[in-house]
């Protein structure tokens, strides 16, 4: 029987799980495998995503069971413009989650994205946005959670936002 289910806000140490769950959201799709860990989460596009990890603007929070990390959501501001895949603007952060395989259809997701809404709203943040890939199954979690199409990219991305 699986232990219990705690979320935590993240901390400056967990940069390591930021860097996994950032390469986790982009490889969701196993039939479109991506170059190996450190190639993706060290190349400079992705990199910004998680260097300096605990800026300002950065929040997140972590799943675990057991103590051990399942799962994670995260969003970090870009205050300096669109350097990111769902840039809005410079006071909507923009999320990444992920969890692990094994824990994966359980709800953790939708719990960390809630944990994390609810942590933003305390603190003034007025909405989030993410990009998601076309075709990924997340995209219905996403919707349910509120949030809605703000645009559509080439291919077929989408970046979504949602008021908290």
């Amino acid at each position: 029987m699986p232990g219990s289910l705690t979320i935590r806000p993240a901390v400056t140490g967990d940069l390591d799980l930021v860097r996994w769950a950032l390469y986790t959201a982009l490889a969701w799709d196993p039939e479109d495998p991506i170059p190996p860990f450190e190639a993706v989460v060290d190349h400079p596009k992705i990199a910004v995503y998680h260097a300096g990890w605990m800026r300002p603007g950065d929040a997140g929070v972590v799943a675990e069971v057991d103590g051990e990390a399942v799962g994670m959501a995260y969003c970090r501001l870009f205050p300096d413009g669109g350097d990111s895949q769902g840039f809005v603007d410079e006071e909507t952060p923009e999320l990444a989650v992920a969890v692990r395989a094994e824990h994966r259809d359980r709800g953790i997701g939708g719990r960390l994205i809630t944990a994390l809404f609810e942590m933003l709203a305390a603190a003034g943040v007025r909405r989030m946005s993410l990009s998601v890939s076309a075709g990924n199954p997340a995209e219905r979690l996403y919707r349910r959670l509120g949030f809605r199409t703000e645009r559509e990219e080439e291919g077929g991305d989408l970046v979504m936002v949602a008021d908290l």
